[in-house]
């Protein structure tokens, strides 16, 4: 996999904590935060995908009315 290089500042008390847990689990910092990094950002894109999913549908018409939802309340009792 190719890479580049991403340079930030945090504030001091997390590269400290981030320094801990490198040392506790025997991990590079790199590697810690890399996981880190990759997990969130699947997760916004997931977030952001099924959003604009959402949104299109409802856009499209594509949407429960007010009856159904209370037909699905009644049924299940919720």
């Amino acid at each position: 996999m190719a890479t580049g290089t991403l340079a930030f500042r945090v504030p001091f008390e997390l590269k400290e904590k981030i320094e801990k847990l490198a040392i506790a689990t025997h991990r590079k910092k790199s590697d810690i935060l890399l996981a880190w990094l990759q997990e969130k950002v699947e997760l916004e894109s997931w977030q952001i995908e099924e959003t604009i999913k959402a949104i299109n549908l409802a856009n499209a018409g594509e949407i429960a009315t007010t009856e159904e939802i209370l037909r699905v309340h009644r049924k299940w009792k919720v």
